[in-house]
């Protein structure tokens, strides 16, 4: 199971949230201090900065994806206060995908051929087996679920045999909504904090329901090889007695 699924990371990530809204809450109604953002001199900034800006942003964003270690989520925040909601989610998109484009063929390039000999012959025939089983699905959930970093996503798909029109049209279906909700928080920071919050409780919603969802697959599997063994092992036995 992913380090993120696990059920100790997902309550800390929920027990560290809920205490950033209760510090909120508390400072702003116990002392009266304000935390919204005047966004206007950061806005004013991009705009001298004519079409480049969005140029500039759109390379960042896709060097972030190469180097998987940057994260994603201050930049799309900085998308939603420098554009709004609609032109920084198409800026963003654009850049996570030349980024995720960057990233599948430079893993295709310098790792495809050694991959065998990487994690093994028969893992490697495993991963392509799953990747041509589920096709595009795999890199769809991949992207929708909070919990997975987008920017491996890319390097692990190069590494297998899935075609690239594949990856890149699931890749956007998938990355679309999550990259929709962290530009809206970065555009809602701009006017009332308060929203921010509010669309961050969303996402952690989405990350409680998808390590649920993937709990619940996890234990269902698990119950339905118990079933299988002992099903087995009935039959084995019955035979041996007659």
């Amino acid at each position: 199971m992913p380090l993120l699924l696990r059920r100790r990371v997902i309550f800390g990530i929920v027990f560290t949230f809920v205490a950033l809204v209760v510090t909120y809450i508390v400072v702003s109604e116990a002392l009266g201090l304000s935390y919204d953002i005047n966004a206007e001199p950061f806005r004013d900034w991009v705009k001298e900065r004519g079409p480049l800006g969005p140029v500039v942003f759109i390379l960042v964003m896709a060097l972030a994806v190469l180097f998987a270690p940057i994260p994603n989520v201050p930049i799309f925040i900085a998308a939603g206060l420098a554009w709004g909601p609609v032109l920084g989610t198409v800026y963003s998109m654009m850049g996570m995908m030349l980024g995720s484009a960057m990233a599948f063929y430079a893993a295709r390039w310098l790792g495809r051929k050694h991959l065998p000999r990487l994690i093994g012959a028969k893992a490697a025939a495993r991963l392509d087996h799953l990747v041509q089983n589920m096709g595009g699905r795999v890199v769809f959930w991949s992207r929708m679920l909070p919990v997975i970093n987008f920017d491996w996503v890319s390097f692990v798909a190069g590494l297998t045999g899935i075609r690239f029109r594949t990856f890149f049209v699931y890749s956007f279906l998938g990355m679309l909504t999550p990259t929709v909700i962290a530009v809206a928080a970065g555009d809602a920071l701009g006017k009332d904090v308060r929203i921010t919050l509010g669309i961050g409780g969303f996402w952690m919603l989405g990350i409680v329901l998808s390590a649920a969802f993937f709990w619940f697959r996890r234990r269902r599997a698990l119950g339905l090889r118990q079933a299988a063994a002992e099903t087995q092992l009935l039959g084995a036995t019955q035979l041996s007695s007659d």
